[in-house]
């Protein structure tokens, strides 16, 4: 009979302890759940390295933070800001703000651009490419008239000649182009840095 109650003791006193630490663990992380979420401030977004200009945000290089004030409006969320592209250079801790930010695919311009040699077959819908002004002459040196501008479609004559290209550029880039248009230049599309 001892053995049976000297057995329950045990499984008493191992039961007490297992609740004890069980208890300590939920009000260690009830302590810590309630300091993080009464600390004043906004959430932002921040940069964790150097991102260059021209840069397609991606989770790994941004962190969630927040500060007691802010002078100028925030970014957006991580998945606002996760795929957008770094207008300006961005230093490592600066807060991403939507200045920062080139703007959305939704606010940029849509314009169907003949091409003068064939496009390589990577050039497919979705992609970013570059757009240049060559002269045919040779007198001047090819000019960037776009960048990372977006194919929306690409259709092809099929026979070798001149290919037409519609892309989403950006709305300060849409005069360059359309005086590319109604020049003897020759208009070659390359593939954009930004996948």
């Amino acid at each position: 009979m001892s053995s049976i109650l000297s057995f329950l003791r045990r499984r008493l006193v191992a039961s007490r302890t297992i609740i004890g630490i069980a208890l300590v663990v939920v009000s260690v992380v009830g302590v810590v759940g309630v300091v993080r979420f009464s600390t004043p401030g906004e959430r932002v977004i921040m940069a964790i390295s150097f991102l260059p200009a021209g840069t397609v945000i991606t989770a790994d290089v941004i962190d969630e933070v927040r500060i007691s004030t802010l002078s100028t409006s925030p970014g957006g969320s991580p998945t606002e800001i996760i795929g957008r592209v770094v207008g300006l250079d961005v230093g490592p801790g600066e807060i991403i703000t939507a200045r920062l930010l080139e703007p959305s695919v939704l606010s940029r311009v849509q314009i169907s651009v003949p091409l003068g040699v064939t496009p390589p077959s990577t050039m497919t819908n979705g992609a970013s490419i570059d757009i240049w002004a060559v002269d045919e002459d040779g007198d001047t040196p090819p000019v960037t008239v776009a960048r990372n501008a977006t194919v929306v479609t690409l259709i092809g004559s099929g026979f070798g000649g001149d290919s037409v290209v519609t892309v989403l550029v950006h709305p300060l880039e849409v005069h360059r182009v359309l005086a590319v248009l109604g020049s003897s230049n020759v208009i070659v599309a390359s593939l954009g840095e930004n996948p």
